[in-house]
């Protein structure tokens, strides 16, 4: 009887997780763009972005900054992977910002949880801390807002390649952004407005270069 209890025990934990796989499929992605080509990215302006070469690496570059316009404040330059829409997520990738070490607010930008172009979150990468720079946004049909909380801890102080990685947990909401040192975040936040959305990569105002981007995330299938 014990043997008989145990069986259908493991019967029930197989057919729960059976079940709950069912309802997302695990997908990756990764672009170093070797090729010489950005075939996987869906830009805004395709005149604004190339792939060049530095020191026998190709990185995917935002050469022409952004013409900010429209009702509401909010980024317009980026370039999204296409056919990858993703709740739960960490994404890796090396990135720069272009612009003058001394001007202040010097900035990339990671977007994520992107619905359409108002409604989308953005984790602002810069050299030092206010209200938007430094700081992860929601873009939700109006300006702007910062949903940060705790620490901001600037990194973006020069025009080297810099290691990124952000994490979404959808069920918690938190949203995590580490620069350069992976054991301790430069930002975080919590907020589950939006529960999925697709990825890019871009800037606020300045130009900026990326590399090597991975992500693995996780797709509700239909």
């Amino acid at each position: 009887m014990k043997k008989k209890t145990i069986i259908i025990f493991f019967v029930i934990l197989l057919l729960f997780f059976t079940i709950s796989y069912s309802q997302t499929d695990l997908k990756r992605f990764f672009d170093d763009f070797e090729n010489g080509t950005a075939e996987n990215w869906q830009m805004n302006d395709p005149e604004k972005w190339d792939v060049v070469k530095e020191d026998n690496n190709h990185c995917y570059r935002l050469k022409i900054p952004a013409e900010l316009k429209g009702p509401i404040t909010k980024p317009v330059e980026f370039s999204l992977i296409k056919d990858l829409n993703v709740a739960d997520f960490t994404m890796t990738l090396k990135g720069k910002c272009l612009r003058s070490v001394d001007v202040k607010g010097r900035d990339i930008i990671i977007v994520f949880g992107y619905q359409d172009d108002t409604h989308f979150y953005y984790a602002h990468i810069s050299n030092y801390h206010d209200n938007h720079h430094n700081s992860i946004l929601i873009v939700n049909s109006e300006d702007r807002k910062p949903i940060i909380s705790g620490d901001s801890i600037p990194r973006l102080h020069d025009k080297e390649f810099h290691n990124i990685r952000i994490r979404r947990h959808i069920e918690s909401g938190l949203i995590e952004v580490y620069v350069d040192d992976f054991d301790y975040p430069v930002m975080t936040a919590v907020d589950k407005t939006f529960q999925w959305g697709r990825i890019g990569v871009g800037c606020f105002d300045d130009t900026g270069s990326f590399d090597d981007v991975r992500i693995v995330g996780k797709i509700k299938s239909k």
